[in-house]
């Protein structure tokens, strides 16, 4: 698959891609009512997406397999995603997440910090797993019930590991953990500072997170006293202002990939048992995350505590 900036020769393809995606994908937001589709298909013409793609500080991106338009996306210079669309037939195969991959790159070369669209009832929980965050009520375009205003603080990430000193900025990350409540953070400071935990044994880690040169999460891997060749994720958390933002998930999976590396990949799951409202109250509290088959999520980031489930893990206690 590639992806390139659109040409006017694009046009009638692109155009027939966003009407199908629209048509056949969207139905969650037309609900196959004729005004809205009319609405919504009112610009999406040849004519007019030649417009866009000639506009002056707007970039419409394709992405092709052959010949064959898969995808199409734009981006203005200012950072907002106008379209994003993918064909029916390439639907599932990781294409929307490359084009929106895309798109950010672009917004990032043209000097932004900061993504900004308007999300459809389709996508929502698309966006929310690529970072976006929702930053107000739908603005109901076309006469839906979406249009979800959503935006996301693009680079600057960094995750390193922590040896020697715990991180700049962990000071102001404890103090906000112990206001919601949670001491595994003083637990860590004192383990720290007397030796007793460092993080420092075969396959063990801590690792910080960094947005923009500030720290956002902590989190890191032990070795779990209870469950011999298995590693625990502990003294997990994100600050709240950077939750939602992507962060939490690139540190799990930074340290279930070091967990892979130090020879304790994570085993297939074992088959979750039934969800009663005890077991989903369970799940929303701080838990474990360990192979086989389980994994311990981290404290204060229950977005993190439901990727790393949602990818076959059991939470199995507190932490």
């Amino acid at each position: 698959m590639e992806i390139r900036d659109a040409v006017p020769a694009d046009a009638a393809a692109a155009c027939e891609v966003m009407r199908r995606s629209i048509t056949e994908l969207c139905i969650a937001d037309h609900h196959n009512e004729p005004v809205i589709l009319e609405r919504w298909l009112a610009n999406k013409t040849p004519e007019i997406v030649a417009s866009w793609i000639a506009e002056a500080g707007n970039s419409v991106l394709v992405a092709l397999e052959g010949a064959a338009i898969l995808a199409v996306g734009s981006v203005k210079d200012q950072g907002e995603i106008t379209l994003n669309y993918v064909s029916p037939d390439a639907r599932f195969r990781g294409v929307s997440r490359a084009m929106l991959h895309a798109l950010e790159t672009r917004a990032i070369e043209r000097g932004n910090s900061r993504c900004t669209l308007f999300s459809t009832e389709t996508a929502r929980r698309f966006y929310r797993e690529a970072g976006y965050v929702e930053d107000g009520p739908p603005q109901g375009k076309f006469g839906m019930s979406s249009g979800y205003p959503m935006s996301k603080r693009l680079g600057g990430a960094r995750l390193e590991p922590v040896i020697g000193e715990l991180p700049p900025g962990f000071e102001a990350l404890r103090t906000e953990a112990q206001a919601e409540g949670y001491r595994h953070l003083d637990r860590l400071a004192a383990d720290w500072a007397s030796g007793a935990l460092r993080f420092d044994r075969p396959g063990e880690a801590l690792h910080a997170g960094h947005l923009d040169n500030e720290l956002a999460a902590v989190g890191g891997l032990t070795i779990d006293p209870a469950v011999p060749g298995a590693l625990r994720m502990r003294r997990f958390y994100v600050r709240r202002q950077f939750r939602r933002g992507g962060i939490g998930r690139r540190l799990a999976t930074a340290l279930l990939e070091w967990a892979a590396a130090a020879g304790r990949p994570p085993w297939p799951a074992r088959p979750a048992p039934p969800q009663t409202p005890a077991r989903r109250a369970a799940a929303a509290r701080p838990g474990r995350c360990l192979p086989p088959g389980r994994a311990r999520p981290g404290h204060g980031c229950s977005s993190t505590c439901s990727w790393v489930v949602s990818r076959g893990y059991v939470a199995t206690g507190r932490a």
